[in-house]
């Protein structure tokens, strides 16, 4: 209870500082990070510090590597007066930057700083979230314990993990790595169970569906999976097509090679749900308009003659054998 009551706590003082996170939550997608940088140093030079450190948090996350947006939220937070959110910037600046000027200052402004939140926590008017440092290291473990045993969506997943570290309020270089060793997991799963579906393994539904979780994570990662206009579809209508849902494979398959024509996989596949579905000249119309050349078109021809009659079945095999496919004269 007590520990619930602690996170709603940070929660709180999050909202009331306004810190406002993106969506993705790191990487090149939240925002160009120079040019957030940029604009935090801006809105500073004005003193308009608090929207000047929700420019620089967004800059810590669109490039987690540029160690002068850390300075400059701190700054901005100090002049926001937001003691705990600077002392937590200046602190994430010092440990990561070399040792040069820059750091020296920054190290005498963390000094007063962290006297100023000592003083901030005696005070019972003053309301300091708690120090969230050791839960830090628990959820970095968590990720690469998760990451390792490949568990990377779910409650106790390492995407999980590095939400609740952005969520939270933590800062640091090792952000952007982490994201990026989740986005590459990500994208060598979904492109795992793409390969294996196409070629018609049978994986399971609920495989498949997690796909689209996954996708969606490398996204907010920041390294969106150059191909997820396509193979989320592909796979999600795998999952309905072995959930019987005929009628929604149809419909996932066509979207898929719609977003992605140049596989003709996807029209195949969209022809397989009208023929499981009964439709079998649907199913046929469809790989006639889009591959007509192609030697399962001639199957699904023939089994469609043959359902017709057992004599238009017998005349479509007779011109497979002897004039679709006429042996070679030598």
């Amino acid at each position: 209870m007590r520990s619930d009551l602690r996170r709603l706590t940070w929660a709180v003082a999050l909202l009331t500082c306004g810190v406002a996170l993106a969506e993705p939550l790191v990487g090149p997608s939240v925002g160009q990070g120079d040019a957030l940088l940029a604009e935090g140093t801006r809105l500073y030079n004005k003193r308009k510090h608090q929207d000047a450190a929700e420019r620089f948090l967004l800059a810590t996350r669109a490039n987690p590597s540029l160690l002068p947006a850390y300075l400059g939220l701190a700054r901005a937070r100090m002049g926001a007066k937001d003691v705990f959110g600077a002392c937590t910037a200046y602190r994430a600046y010092v440990r990561s930057a070399p040792d040069i000027q820059d750091r020296k200052k920054a190290q005498r402004e963390l000094a007063l700083c962290e006297r100023k939140l000592k003083v901030a926590r005696r005070s019972k008017r003053n309301k300091v979230p708690p120090d969230l440092t050791a839960r830090h290291v628990e959820l970095k473990a968590s990720f690469f314990a998760a990451l390792e045993d490949s568990r990377l969506t779910g409650p106790d997943g390492a995407g999980e993990s590095l939400r609740t570290l952005v969520t939270e309020g933590y800062l640091g270089p090792d952000l952007g790595d982490m994201a990026a060793r989740l986005s590459t997991a990500c994208h060598a799963t979904t492109d795992d169970a793409h390969q294996r579906a196409l070629a018609g393994e049978a994986l399971p539904s609920g495989r498949l569906r997690e796909s689209a979780a996954l996708f969606a994570l490398a996204r907010d990662m920041g390294a969106p999976h150059a191909k997820a206009s396509a193979q989320a579809p592909f796979l999600e209508g795998m999952a309905a097509l072995q959930d019987g849902d005929t009628a929604e494979a149809q419909r996932l398959f066509a979207q898929a090679a719609t977003a992605a024509p140049e596989r003709s996989e996807y029209r195949v596949w969209r022809a397989a749900a009208l023929q499981r579905a009964g439709d079998l000249p649907g199913a046929l119309a469809v790989m006639e308009a889009d591959l007509p050349q192609d030697s399962r078109t001639d199957v699904l021809r023939a089994a469609s003659a043959q359902r017709q009659s057992a004599e238009a079945g017998a005349r479509e095999l007779e011109r497979l054998l002897f004039q679709r496919y006429a042996p070679s004269q030598r």
